[in-house]
């Protein structure tokens, strides 16, 4: 499901679109509802992120 990150600090920074609006991600220890429903990528070389994340304490505002 998930390809490499080709990034030098893999999976450093995460993001998923909900809705058209862009948010930040991290990863998580366990499936999130954020992560069952969507699909996170690097921001920085666009791999897939196929494992649990959860959205960034600091966008939790925001959605």
């Amino acid at each position: 499901m998930s390809t490499a990150c080709t990034c030098p600090a893999r999976w450093r920074r995460l993001y998923t679109v909900i809705e058209g609006m862009r948010y930040k991600v991290e990863p998580a220890a366990a499936d999130t509802a954020t992560s069952l429903l969507f699909r996170a990528w690097c921001a920085s070389c666009g791999a897939e992120y196929g494992h649990p994340f959860r959205l960034d304490a600091r966008d939790l505002n925001a959605a």
